[in-house]
């Protein structure tokens, strides 16, 4: 920060509000005029706005997002710079043997090159509030190559241009695949420095009760995600005066300054209405602080959530959590195409596996079991056998009921046997069930289908996960698998079926690739 209020003041104002809060009992806030006067200094140092007072100031503020934006915009430059190279070299130096001296076709790749960095930034690549999280960063660099090549092809169509299209072909193509790889690479530099702390959103949380603690735990929960909550502040008293809000800003901005806070967190409520919000984002201008305000939606979100401007209210549009028409016809198009691609993947793995289990064990080789799937229906799942024969007969007494300590019992299960216990650590006795994909009675992606017996122990809203079909992989498989406790599978599952998208599916799918090699939960 430019200008910043003195250590020394900081400190006695954190010293007087300890005083006051012993003398009043241990209250959050006692002594609005220390938080009044911090920030009125700092106002006058820094020229925040006020309610009454507003005027743009060249107030720089700390994002931890900056450097990860610096490097996108060079990692892209270079990818598109190599992109054209590539289109260049294959469409007219080597079948043509072209000079490089002529300047026609070195033009033509340099102003593709710069068009497409200008389409990256107009169309909002580099935004901070999208990067490092979710994809929307990787749809925007979609439809921002997909949107200047065919703003290229309508150009040369009007004008009647001779371009190559065997170039803007090679070109798309290869720029658009280094441009995800290369944000693929910042993302997992990003996920490993957020591990340990570094490039978060100092974030202060502001709401009362059960719903301030259930925002703050949801945003310390992950690092990964971005947030560390740094501060936690009591909203107003609900129908408070002007002259009470004033004070409460004040607290909030001085509360800013002390922990330098560049997020702010707000939960819904009655207290926090329409006009303590707009006087929060006006005092928030200046020092330019993000404001987060959380709806009363719980876990709804992401591809169900609109928001419709009708009859002059921003309203939010819920949509039903299941696959209909184009996203049902898309995810069924994926599993035929990419599951009969498996299979041959898989058959070598599976022949393998057959022999070896007929060599070192008595019984069958496969091994059908009755499990839930979509709408409640009972669909037939064929695995590899990896146990005893008679071993589901024993299940109850081996592995008994959901509780803290199931992991341990799923670890050292004695019916599995010893070709099994490798079978499980590669997922191999998964594989079979690729054939249920094709069939269509499962999916690619999706919750794992659970036993007959285990429905007695859902919830109410848990048989919400078979709104659709159960997976091959899925959330809790990339989480842990058997190391989840029942619990949390639920909540996964669940967070699937609300939030469902082609790009978590392919999330998921890339993250079972490492949860295989790594056999985490995998007994």
């Amino acid at each position: 920060m430019s200008s910043e209020i003195q250590p020394g003041e900081i400190e006695a104002a954190r010293h007087a509000d300890q005083l006051a809060d012993s003398a009043a009992g241990g209250s959050n806030i006692s002594d609005t005029g220390t938080w009044r006067r911090i920030a009125l200094e700092a106002h006058e140092k820094q020229g925040w706005a006020t309610t009454d007072r507003h005027r743009d100031r060249p107030h720089q503020r700390r994002d931890p997002l900056r450097v990860y934006a610096s490097r996108a915009v060079i990692w892209d430059s270079i990818a598109v710079v190599a992109a054209a190279t590539i289109g260049f070299v294959l469409r007219w130096t080597i079948p043509y043997n072209l000079n490089i001296s002529d300047g026609t076709y070195v033009v033509f790749a340099l102003v593709v090159v710069f068009s497409w960095v200008i389409a990256l930034v107009v169309r909002g690549a580099y935004d901070t509030r999208v990067l490092g999280v979710g994809s929307e960063e990787f749809k925007r660099i979609v439809t921002a190559s997909a949107g200047l090549f065919a703003l290229v092809a309508i150009v040369a169509f009007a004008f009647k241009l001779d371009l190559s299209r065997g170039f803007v072909l090679i070109t798309f193509v290869a720029g658009l695949t280094l441009l995800l790889i290369a944000r693929w690479l910042l993302r997992a530099w990003l996920r490993h420095e957020r591990r340990y702390g570094n490039y978060l959103h100092r974030t202060m949380v502001v709401g009362n009760g059960a719903r301030q603690e259930e925002i703050s735990d949801m945003l310390d929960r992950d690092p990964v995600a971005g947030f560390v909550v740094v501060d936690v502040l009591e909203e107003p008293v609900e129908g408070c005066d002007e002259a009470e809000l004033k004070m409460w800003l004040d607290e909030v901005m001085a509360r800013i300054e002390i922990n330098d806070v560049d997020t702010v967190a707000v939960t819904g409520s009655h207290a926090l209405s329409q006009n303590v919000i707009k006087k929060l984002s006006w005092r928030l201008e200046g020092p330019r602080i993000d404001l987060l305000v959380a709806p009363t939606l719980g876990d709804f979100a992401g591809p169900r959530v609109t928001m419709r401007m009708q009859a002059d209210l921003p309203l939010i549009h819920l949509d039903e959590p299941h696959l209909t028409g184009s996203k049902r016809a898309i995810k069924r198009a994926i599993d035929i195409v990419f599951g009969a691609i498996l299979f041959v993947v898989f058959l070598p793995f599976m022949l393998i596996a057959a022999a070896g289990i007929f060599a070192s064990s008595r019984g069958p080789v496969f091994y059908k079991q009755q499990r839930i799937g979509r709408g409640g229906e009972v669909i037939t799942v064929t695995k590899f056998r990896t146990m005893h024969v008679g071993a589901d007969q024993v299940r109850a007494e081996v592995i008994g009921m959901p509780d803290e300590r199931i992991g341990e019992r799923y670890k050292h299960d004695p019916r599995i046997t010893s070709f099994g216990r490798v079978l499980r650590r590669w997922s191999i006795d998964e594989m079979p069930q690729i054939v249920n994909v094709i069939s269509g009675s499962m999916s690619l992606v999706g919750p794992r289908p659970v036993l007959l017996d285990e429905i007695p122990l859902f919830g109410d809203e848990d048989h919400r996960r078979h709104l659709t079909k159960p997976g091959l992989t899925g959330l809790w498989q990339v989480s842990g698998r058997k190391a989840v406790d029942w619990d949390e599978r639920m909540r996964l599952d669940l967070d699937y079926v609300e939030h469902w998208s082609a790009a978590l599916d392919l999330v998921i799918v890339a993250k079972t690739v490492k949860v295989v090699l790594t056999g985490k939960g995998a007994y």
